[in-house]
């Protein structure tokens, strides 16, 4: 009977130690699935996509921005407020260069990303943006980990490890298109390319963004047909669309690059070509032509290619817009 008894008392315990670690993990399981203490996410009103991350445009060879913020949305301090990323995902790398208001606590090293923030008190918030350069065509996942502990939890720290997820789709870059994210203070030459293809393509064009231009969202276009040409003037070739994020500084200029193909100017005299920007007229000739000082849009000038015959224009703007040959 004794035996018997030790045996029911002993399986009994079993029983009752397997049922505490089935409740112990479910209630980790349901901590580390709750969101109600910590926002992670793209929204700069810390209330959509939790979890979740938002890439912007980007073309193959171009680099992408993605902005991260986070709330402690909970009455407690929380600590120990760490997220990382590794720099290698696939075909795309996260630069180790971070951006944003509370990009000092955030760090690379040995290929992973880290932005520690410590303690948050209640209501506290933090923000920053990776940027990630796309080598390749294709739909990319992207994922990050955020770990904290509760400060008041009476059972102890309580540690939370939560995912932070998102798609970049990558687009290709073609002889016409491009989009990417450029970082602050690198001018860069932006020239669609697709590599031997292009060789053939009767216009080609380029936008030189300077250094200043603070963090841009660019992309161009030349794939247009030309519509509304202003009164007086014929249109050739495609328009050039060129876009530069609202509120990026660009000055002193942009400099856009327009190469026709001899076969596309035929009998057009390079001199007697301006330009339209937008709804504003660049001249031709001297009257066009780029000051010592730059003032308003203009023609820098034109170079000919001795054996393709191809032309090529260098125009100045202050903004961007699109831009149309004019003759």
């Amino acid at each position: 009977m004794r035996a018997t008894s030790m045996r029911r008392l002993l399986g009994g315990a079993a029983a009752l130690m397997l049922i505490g670690t089935m409740l112990l993990s479910a209630a980790g399981s349901a901590l580390a699935a709750d969101t109600r203490l910590l926002y992670v996410g793209p929204d700069p009103g810390f209330s959509a996509g939790q979890g979740t991350m938002t890439f912007t445009g980007v073309s193959s060879g171009g680099s992408s921005l993605s902005s991260v913020y986070v709330k402690n949305v909970d009455n407690q301090n929380l600590t120990h407020v760490v997220l990382t990323f590794a720099q290698s995902q696939g075909s795309v790398s996260i630069q180790g260069t971070i951006l944003g208001p509370n990009a000092s606590s955030c760090s690379a090293a040995a290929g992973l990303i880290t932005c520690d923030f410590g303690n948050l008190k209640a209501k506290a918030t933090r923000s920053f943006s990776l940027i990630l350069d796309a080598a390749a065509a294709g739909t990319v996942a992207i994922h990050g980990t955020v770990v904290f502990n509760e400060s008041n939890n009476p059972n102890g720290g309580n540690q939370q490890i939560n995912a932070v997820d998102g798609d970049l789709t990558v687009e290709a870059t073609t002889c016409n298109a491009l989009a990417t994210f450029l970082p602050p203070g690198i001018a860069k030459t932006l020239a669609p390319s697709d590599g031997t293809a292009c060789a053939t393509d009767t216009q080609r064009s380029s936008l030189i963004v300077p250094a200043n231009a603070t963090g841009s969202l660019v992309t161009i276009d030349d794939s247009g047909a030309i519509s509304g040409c202003a009164a007086g003037f014929s249109c050739f070739g495609k328009e050039v669309n060129a876009a530069v994020n609202n509120g990026a500084n660009v000055s002193p200029y942009l400099t856009w690059k327009i190469t026709y193909a001899a076969s596309l100017l035929q009998s057009i005299n390079p001199r007697q070509v301006g330009f339209q920007h937008g709804a504003t007229v660049i001249p031709s000739g001297k009257k066009g032509a780029c000051g010592a000082t730059f003032t308003k849009d203009c023609i820098v000038g034109y170079t000919v290619d001795p054996v393709t015959g191809a032309v090529t224009f260098e125009i100045r703007s202050k903004t961007n817009s699109v831009m149309k040959g004019l003759h």
